[in-house]
């Protein structure tokens, strides 16, 4: 009886394999894996470069620092390469359902020095179809939470188009031309109710399930 429930067990166990915020990353949105997954366009992007012993996110993260003015970070691969982007259904999304896209960020400084007073970094979702970019979000540069100087968690909503098949997410350097590096981390979605929806409704019927068996 066991052996039969084992199975049932660990694959439920696995859809709960949420991170402990309950956010969805895309693949090494956490940079634990270092640079893998990820594109460095114009300006300098380490993955992860030197954690700072002060409020430093011990598990690994990415950087940007502006060359030239401009410079972002590129998940899963640059854009209009074939294929690129994460499918909808990957992420717990729907066309033309409502989305709210998740970053840590962290001002670093001029010369990537250190945490420090200042802007941090922003975010840019593409949205593909066919291999064809058919709308984005736009730079987002959420409310500055504090000074700069620590991880904090920034969000943007967003209505995914109806015709969206994958998703390519774009960290953005600081914005007002700052020349200092910005720190990203655990890069992601915040789920929709209706994923947490079926999670419980899986949950339950699992114990339903082993209760109607103990009860054998």
């Amino acid at each position: 009886m066991k052996k039969k429930l084992l199975p049932l067990t660990l694959a439920l166990l696995g859809c709960l394999a949420l991170p402990a915020s309950g956010d969805i990353l895309i693949p090494n949105g956490d940079f634990s894996l270092g640079g893998t997954g990820w594109v460095a366009n114009s300006g300098l992007g380490e993955q992860p470069p030197v954690t700072f012993a002060t409020d430093g996110n011990l598990g690994g993260y990415g950087t940007v620092t502006p060359n030239g003015g401009w410079g972002i970070l590129v998940s899963p691969t640059a854009a209009g390469a074939t294929g690129a982007g994460y499918d909808l259904a990957s992420l717990g999304l729907t066309a033309g359902g409502p989305v709210t896209f998740r970053w840590d960020s962290i001002h670093l400084g001029v010369g990537n020095t250190g945490p420090s007073a200042g802007p941090v970094g922003g975010m840019k979702v593409e949205a593909w179809a066919d291999n064809v970019i058919v709308d984005n979000t736009g730079d987002q540069y959420d409310t500055l939470v504090g000074t700069g100087a620590t991880w904090e968690t920034y969000t943007y909503d967003w209505t995914i188009p109806t015709n969206a098949q994958k998703l390519i997410f774009v960290p953005l350097w600081a914005p007002s031309a700052n020349t200092a590096t910005v720190g990203f981390d655990n890069v992601g979605v915040v789920p929709e109710p209706s994923t947490y929806a079926l999670l419980a409704l899986g949950a339950a019927g699992l114990g339903a399930h082993l209760v109607r068996r103990r009860r054998r």
